[in-house]
C-alpha cells in the first residue's frame, strides 16, 4: 500500500509542476455511431499513438472499431476478437467469458501480450491465463493488435505481438447509451455508458452485467455418472470511470479506474457437482503527458493491477451403484490464486532535427502471486527495462533501430533488438519489414506447480530466446487494401509439457533441447465495395515444428480463414454482419497416455443485424445469430477419468451452439 500511495502521489505532483504547460493542437473529429451528431474525440497523446507510429515504422497493425463489435451483437470481448481480427486465432474453452486459446503468427498463448488501455493484463503466475474470461465487449473504444515481435516496447510476453483494448475515449459534447439483452442459453445482458466534458475537465463512465445459465460443454456419452453439473454459465459485473483534466492541448493529467467482480464456472466431465472460479479484479492508472514543444513530448504512467480470484470445486460421492448420494466433497472452498501488479512506464520522443527523432523509455513492474490450487507459494518479481530507438523519416523510406534490456529481480537479464522500415512507392504499393529478438521468462506455474492431478513444475527452466523477422507488401488505393506478409521464426528453450517420461505420466515441463521453428504467411484483403457494403478476407497458414520432427506444435492452427461482410445503409438507419471463421487441423497433447489428438477443421458463422426504429437513431433493436448453421466443434480435447477403474479417455470442448441473441438500444 505504500509504495501504491508514493507511486500514484508522486504522478499527480508532477502534474501539478507541468500543469502551466503552452498550447499544441490536438482535437481530432469522430463520429457517433448513431449518426446523430458529430461527437469531438480529445485528441490522441504519446502513448496512443505509438500501435500507429509503429505502423508507418514497419509493423503490421489491425483495428477493430468499437462500432462494429456493438453492430455485430457481441457480449464479451474473446468472441469479438475470434470472429472480426484478421490473422489471429482465438479458440474459447467453452463459450463466452471462458478462458480462450491464442495464436499470431505461429504462437502460442503465453507468447501474446494482452493490454487495456495500454496497462499490462499479463498474468505471471500463467501466461496462459488471458483475461478475456472477464472483459466485456461494451466498454470497448476499438482494439489494436500489433503482429510480430513488440518486445522493444512491451517487454516480455511480446513474441508474436500484442492486443490492445482501449476503452471508451474521451468526448468534447455529452454521449451515451444503455442497453438490454437476452440469449437463448438463458443469458441476461446489461450495459450503458456516459460521457463528456465541461471547461477543461471531461469524464467517462462505463458499466456492463452479463449473466447466463450457459450451454452443455461436453457431449453427453463424454459425461461420467459422478459429473452432475453439466452446464457451463457465468456471472460478470464491471465498472469502469475514466477522468481527464486538459487546460492546454500540450498537457493532459488523466485518471481510470475499472472493476470487475465475477463468477466463472469452471467445466468438468467426471466428479464434478460444482466447479468455478470467483474474481475480484481492480485496475487503475494515472498518467501524465506533456508536450512542451514541436519538438520534445513525454508522458509517464503509474498502473496498478490486483486479480483476486478463488477456485471452488465441490465433488460427487457415488454409491455401490455407481450413481450419486447426494454427498459431497469439498476439494477446494474459495482457495486463492491471487496476484498484484505495479509499475510505471517513462516515454519520451526528442526530434533532433527534421527526420531525426530519438525515443527513450524506462519501464518498471513489481510483481507479487501466490497460489492455493495449484500449491504455489508466493512469489515476488521486480523488473527494471530501459529501452531507446532511432526513428529515421526519408520521405518515402521510414527506417526505425532499437534495444531494451531488461533486469529481472529473480531470473536471467536479457537484451532484445528491433530493427525496422517501410518503404512507399508509387501507385500505393508499399513495402514493410521488421527483424530482431524476443524472449519469454518461465511463469510460476511452470516453474512451481506441484499438484498431483497434473504436470509437474520444474525450477531449473530458463527463458526462451527467440530470432524473428516479419514482412510484408501491400497496396493501398482508394477503397482497397491488402497485403501478403510472410514470418519466420526460431525459438530454442521452448518451455513445453514432456508426457514421456515414466515418473510424470502426467507431464513434465521443460526446456526441449531442440530448437523450434515457426513460419508461414497472411494474405489480407479490405474493400469497401459501395456506400452499402465492406469486405474483409483473412487467410493464415502456419508451421510450427520441432527440429527433427513435423509435427505442429500443439493448440496452434496450420491454416486459418475469416471472412467478414459489413453492410450499411448510407443513413445509418439499418444495417448487418456476417462474419465466418474456418479453423484447420489443431493438435492437443492429452495426458494420462492418451498422447496426440488431432481436432479442428471446422467453420463458425455469425449472422447480426440491427434497425433504428425511429429516424431520429435513439431506439435501436438488434439480433445476432451465434453459430449460425449450429456447427458442432472441439475447441480443445480435453483427458476425462472413467468412474469405474480411473482409466483415462479424451474429450471434446464444445464451441457455443446455435444462440440466437437480442438487444434493444437506448441512445442518450
Amino acid at each position: 500500500m505504500k509504495f501504491r500511495t508514493t507511486l500514484f502521489a508522486g504522478a499527480a505532483a508532477s502534474a501539478l509542476f507541468f500543469g502551466h504547460a503552452s498550447a499544441q493542437a490536438a482535437a481530432v473529429a469522430g463520429a457517433d455511431e448513431s449518426d446523430r451528431q458529430s461527437i469531438v474525440v480529445l485528441g490522441q497523446k504519446l502513448e496512443e499513438t505509438t500501435p500507429e507510429e509503429l505502423e508507418q515504422y514497419g509493423s503490421r497493425l489491425e483495428i477493430v472499431e468499437g462500432k462494429a463489435i456493438d453492430q455485430a451483437g457481441f457480449d464479451d470481448t474473446g468472441q469479438a476478437l475470434q470472429m472480426l481480427v484478421p490473422g489471429l486465432y482465438v479458440s474459447p474453452k467453452n463459450g463466452a467469458f471462458d478462458y480462450v486459446n491464442v495464436s499470431l503468427l505461429g504462437s502460442r498463448t503465453s507468447e501474446v501480450l494482452f493490454t487495456v488501455d495500454g496497462v499490462r493484463m499479463g498474468n505471471r503466475l500463467y501466461t496462459g491465463t488471458t483475461p478475456l474470461d472477464t472483459l466485456p465487449s461494451s466498454m470497448i473504444e476499438r482494439i489494436e493488435v500489433l503482429k510480430g515481435g513488440q518486445g522493444l516496447y512491451y517487454g516480455t510476453q511480446a513474441v508474436g505481438g500484442i492486443v490492445n483494448v482501449i476503452t471508451k475515449g474521451f468526448t468534447r459534447d455529452f454521449d451515451g447509451s444503455v442497453e438490454a439483452g437476452y440469449d437463448t442459453n438463458d443469458g441476461y445482458h446489461a450495459n450503458g455508458y456516459l460521457r463528456g466534458g465541461g471547461g477543461d475537465h471531461y469524464f467517462v463512465a462505463f458499466a456492463s452485467y452479463d449473466e447466463a445459465e450457459g450451454f452443455q460443454p461436453f457431449h453427453t456419452s463424454d459425461y461420467q455418472p459422478s459429473a452432475t453439473d453439466r452446464k457451463r454459465g457465468y456471472r460478470v459485473a464491471t465498472g469502469g470511470l475514466k477522468y481527464a483534466y486538459e487546460p492546454a492541448d500540450a498537457f493532459r493529467l488523466s485518471a481510470s479506474y475499472q472493476h470487475t467482480d465475477a463468477k466463472v464456472e469452471f467445466a468438468k466431465a467426471e466428479d464434478v457437482a460444482a466447479a468455478f472460479n470467483t474474481r475480484n479484479e481492480e485496475v487503475a492508472s494515472l498518467k501524465i503527458d506533456w508536450t512542451p514543444s514541436d519538438r520534445f513530448g513525454f508522458y509517464v504512467k503509474a498502473y496498478w493491477h490486483d486479480w483476486d480470484s478463488t477456485y471452488s470445486e465441490f465433488e460427487n460421492v457415488l454409491g455401490a451403484d455407481g450413481l450419486p448420494t447426494g454427498s459431497l466433497i469439498t476439494i477446494d472452498d474459495h482457495d486463492p490464486w491471487v496476484f498484484e501488479d505495479r509499475g510505471i512506464n517513462l516515454l519520451g520522443e526528442y526530434k533532433l532535427a527534421d527526420g531525426v527523432t530519438v525515443i527513450g523509455g524506462y519501464d518498471y513492474q513489481k510483481y507479487d502471486g501466490m497460489d492455493a490450487v495449484f500449491l504455489i507459494g508466493s512469489q515476488s518479481e521486480e523488473v527494471h527495462a530501459p529501452f531507446a530507438q532511432v526513428k529515421l523519416d526519408l520521405g518515402g523510406l521510414k527506417l526505425a533501430a532499437g534495444v531494451r534490456h531488461n533486469m529481472p529481480s529473480d531470473g536471467q537479464s536479457k537484451t532484445v533488438w528491433n530493427v525496422s522500415g517501410r518503404y512507399a512507392m508509387d501507385g500505393g504499393v508499399y513495402l514493410r519489414g521488421m527483424v530482431g529478438t524476443s524472449f519469454r521468462l518461465p511463469d510460476a506455474y511452470e516453474l512451481y506447480v506441484i499438484d498431483p492431478c497434473c504436470e509437474q513444475g520444474n525450477p531449473n527452466l530458463v527463458a526462451e530466446e527467440s530470432f524473428n523477422t516479419e514482412f510484408g507488401v501491400g497496396l493501398e488505393r482508394g477503397m482497397f487494401s491488402g497485403e501478403v506478409l510472410g514470418f519466420y521464426r526460431k525459438t530454442d528453450n521452448l518451455i513445453d509439457i514432456d508426457y514421456s517420461l515414466p515418473a510424470y505420466p502426467d507431464g513434465f515441463i521443460v526446456n526441449t533441447q531442440d530448437s523450434v521453428t515457426a513460419w508461414g504467411g497472411e494474405a489480407i484483403i479490405n474493400a469497401r465495395l459501395d456506400d452499402w457494403f465492406g469486405l474483409t478476407f483473412d487467410y493464415t497458414h502456419t508451421e510450427v515444428e520441432a527440429s527433427g520432427t513435423n509435427e505442429q506444435i500443439q493448440d496452434i492452427p496450420r491454416d486459418l480463414a475469416k471472412l467478414i461482410l459489413t453492410a450499411e445503409e448510407p443513413g445509418g438507419r439499418f444495417g448487418g454482419t456476417v462474419s465466418m471463421n474456418w479453423v484447420g487441423k489443431i493438435y492437443d497433447s492429452v495426458g494420462g497416455g492418451i498422447g496426440r489428438v488431432q481436432h479442428g477443421d471446422y467453420a463458425v458463422v455469425d449472422l447480426a443485424g440491427w434497425f433504428f426504429v425511429d429516424s431520429a437513431h435513439n431506439h435501436r433493436l438488434g439480433v445476432r445469430l451465434e453459430n449460425l448453421f449450429d456447427t458442432d466443434y472441439a475447441t480443445r480435447i480435453t483427458r476425462v477419468r472413467r468412474d469405474a477403474d480411473g482409466s483415462s479417455y479424451p474429450a471434446d470442448n464444445r464451441g457455443t451452439p446455435f444462440t440466437v441473441h437480442v438487444t434493444y438500444r437506448l441512445a442518450i
